[in-house]
């Protein structure tokens, strides 16, 4: 029976390093995000954080808290029939977990990846991708702030809480690496 491992964490954390793990080990990975970038570009709007979360927060008012998921659905029915782990990346609310368990029938394994604000806001600070803005004003980082507080209203918390697996990701890189590659081999073990 295949198994799905669902990715979350707050901006910064390492669910971006986490699923490129997962790719390197020819594990299907299947980003949320990727959803909400395209329907931005879509709309025509530039990919910047406040467009992908204005797009984000009007489709989960127009359409449901789980609307990215069921826009995923077919791609993950697909990758399910043809691999032993599908990893889902970007999961951040109950309504979407439990839409997941209704696509598939049975409860998802869920790793949470934990960093502390300061760690998150330095990797988001550096990593320079479209969605990250950068506002700096007495030493805080305000624009990755409010993009914490819109996740965590989603229920990102509540997903984190119920995770069979935490990962912290403050050490060294090398060290998250390894313990996310021995998760993903110890789940994507077909015996």
């Amino acid at each position: 029976m295949s198994k799905v491992l669902v990715l979350t964490g707050l901006p910064g954390s390492g669910k971006s390093e986490a699923a490129e793990i997962a790719k390197s080990m020819n594990i299907p990975v299947i980003s949320m995000g990727d959803v909400v970038r395209r329907e931005t570009a879509n709309r025509g709007l530039e990919g910047n954080s406040k467009n992908i979360g204005m797009v984000a927060m009007d489709l989960r008012k127009e359409f449901g808290d789980d609307v990215i998921l069921q826009r995923l659905c077919p791609i993950i029915t697909d990758e399910l029939n043809n691999n032993n782990l599908v990893i889902i990346d970007g999961m951040r609310s109950i309504a979407e977990k439990d839409a997941l368990v209704q696509l598939m029938g049975f409860e998802p394994e869920i790793l949470a990846i934990l960093a502390s604000e300061d760690i998150r806001n330095s990797r988001l600070v550096g990593r320079n991708r479209s969605d990250d803005i950068k506002i700096e004003e007495s030493g805080k980082n305000h624009a990755i702030s409010e993009r914490d507080e819109r996740e965590k209203g989603w229920g990102v918390e509540e997903l984190l809480e119920l995770a069979h697996h935490k990962i912290g990701n403050e050490e060294s890189m090398d060290s998250f690496r390894t313990n996310v590659k021995a998760l993903l081999e110890g789940l994507n073990n077909t015996d």
